[in-house]
């Protein structure tokens, strides 16, 4: 049967890396990645996420669902992403709603990383493009209420009920290059483990500490997060892990996502199942805090004073 498949991320599980290799894909396969609807440089489906989502930022001159309900007639198979698409039922409805009329499958793909790793990804990259200026305990609290965290009672079972099945994929560090490998190919795009390399920049260790710290100033900066923290790092010569998590918040986000994550198996993971949750992170002493307070006091104060904070 013909299929639709909406890749939905979420945020932090380098779907631009999935974005970049389709979007310049030049092969023969069974699947379409459509060229309309991209509003930023990474290629994703961006501009159909906010019509779904009736977002102020739908903009109809780059394409949604009219653009969709052609490419449907076309008879191909389609496979369109962003991590800006929706998974709330009612929303997901209106691309159900064309597929049914078309005589289309809706899948939707979904890739799981440990919470506890995907909640600091997502704080540090909203602190470092200025979206986010609240305390990161704040953010906890707000983003464990994130849908995309909810991965059986608002993703699985709210799919289900109006007949969408969920894909989800794991997100292993380690392995996710060809992870994307055997995803791409199950869709028919011929690939390899290098063309996945990650090219995205990661922060260091004491970047993420710096941003849990004066992330809620950081919005008022006329520098570089990037040259502040680069120009620092190696005088005060920081190189132990830092995770930016106390052990009282990993056990907080841990008996609220906990019921979420206990069977990786039971969400079709499979043989994936046990080396995803052996990614699952935890607390060690060095990772908890930083052992030199004032050292790390004065790191602080010669990067907020660089940043004009």
């Amino acid at each position: 049967m013909k299929k639709v498949v909406l890749h939905v991320g979420p945020s932090k599980t380098a779907s631009t890396t999935v974005q970049k290799f389709l979007s310049e894909y030049e092969g023969s396969a069974e699947y379409l990645y459509p060229r309309w609807g991209w509003t930023r440089p990474d290629a994703g489906h961006h501009n159909l996420a906010y019509e779904m989502r009736d977002d102020a930022r739908f903009n109809p001159e780059l394409g949604g669902l009219d653009r969709l309900k052609q490419d449907l007639e076309t008879g191909r198979s389609l496979f369109l992403s962003s991590e800006d698409f929706p998974i709330f039922a009612p929303a997901v409805q209106k691309v159900k709603i064309l597929c049914d009329a078309a005589g289309y499958e809706l899948e939707i793909l979904f890739f799981v990383r440990d919470p506890i790793s995907r909640l600091n990804s997502m704080y540090t990259q909203q602190i470092k493009t200025f979206v986010e200026n609240s305390t990161f305990t704040d953010f906890v609290a707000r983003a464990q209420r994130e849908d995309k965290l909810q991965l059986r009672r608002v993703v699985q079972d709210q799919l289900a009920q109006i007949g969408v099945s969920v894909r989800f994929m794991p997100f292993i560090g380690r392995k996710l290059n060809q992870i994307f490998v055997e995803m791409c190919e199950s869709y028919g795009f011929s690939a390899t483990a290098e063309d996945f390399l990650h090219t995205n920049p990661a922060p260091s260790p004491e970047e993420i500490a710096l941003y849990r710290q004066i992330g809620h100033l950081m919005e008022k900066s006329e520098v570089s997060h990037w040259e502040a923290s680069n120009r620092f790092r190696k005088k005060y010569e920081f190189n132990s892990k830092y995770f930016g998590f106390d052990q009282w918040l990993i056990d907080q986000v841990r008996e609220v996502l906990a019921p979420e994550y206990e069977d990786m198996a039971a969400l079709g993971l499979g043989a994936y199942a046990e080396e995803l949750e052996a990614t699952f992170w935890t607390a060690k002493p060095k990772n908890t805090n930083i052992s030199d307070q004032g050292k790390f006091r004065n790191f602080k104060s010669d990067i907020s004073t660089f940043m004009r904070l």
